[in-house]
């Protein structure tokens, strides 16, 4: 595909990769974060992953039975080691502590306070060392599955966050288009929870083939095309369970 631009690469927020469904890990409690000595250690501004709640309300119909969370990946694409990290949102009056699950996924807060305070998303660690992204799940599917509508709601509130990431000409051609995730440029990429041999479309009766990256680690959801609803299931077989 030679027109792919992985908006999720541009964007410094975003590693596009998906977890295999487990049961809610216990949380691990978030205590004061020291970040005097840390450089750069905000995330994000806040304003800007408020933009994110607003487009989850806005857009539930993606995903109407699913729930939101944000997942803390390392640089180099895996997920983010729990111990002794630890999240906030600060401001000058503002202090948040964000419990961490042991998967290092949390629950982002809306908050007026720290809207006006111009409170940003802080961590114990450097900036350059942690990335992020939504993660959209529908209860009740298994491992190996995906919904199309979650992939839609997850690129959705990615590109709601990290519009100034984005190249001018892509926002603008965006309005168009109806968001930066129908633009026939992009392509937003999903890792799989392991290696797959195969990742098929299924909806009803139709059933569609989709390529694979990166030796089976990634695939490109076909976020654009209406003919698929967002009921439509991505099913995986996974390498390893092959004989």
């Amino acid at each position: 595909m030679k027109r792919i631009s992985t908006v999720a690469a541009l964007l410094a927020l975003a590693l596009p990769s998906i977890a295999q469904e487990t049961a809610a890990p216990d949380p691990v409690a978030a205590e004061t974060v020291q970040v005097s000595s840390i450089k750069d250690p905000a995330l994000q501004p806040y304003r800007r992953m408020q933009r994110g709640l607003d487009t989850w309300d806005k857009q539930r119909a993606l995903a109407p039975q699913a729930s939101l969370r944000f997942e803390l990946w390392t640089a180099d694409g895996h997920p983010a080691p729990v111990e002794g990290l630890q999240l906030r949102i600060a401001g000058e009056r503002v202090d948040i502590a964000l419990p961490l699950d042991a998967d290092g996924s949390f629950a982002l807060p809306r908050s007026r306070e720290a809207d006006a305070d111009d409170a940003d998303l802080i961590s114990n660690r450097k900036r350059d060392q942690l990335r992020w992204r939504p993660r959209v799940r529908t209860p009740g599917l298994p491992g190996n599955v995906r919904r199309l509508g979650d992939l839609r709601m997850e690129c959705a509130v990615s590109m709601a966050i990290g519009k100034e990431e984005v190249p001018l000409l892509f926002r603008a051609a965006a309005l168009a288009a109806g968001g930066l995730c129908r633009l026939p440029q992009v392509a937003y990429q999903y890792r799989t929870p392991r290696p797959v041999a195969s990742a098929t479309l299924v909806s009803g009766e139709r059933r569609q083939a989709l390529r694979l990256y990166r030796n089976g680690r990634e695939i490109v959801a076909p976020l654009r095309d209406s003919s698929w609803d967002d009921d439509t299931l991505i099913v995986y077989e996974f390498a390893s369970d092959q004989p």
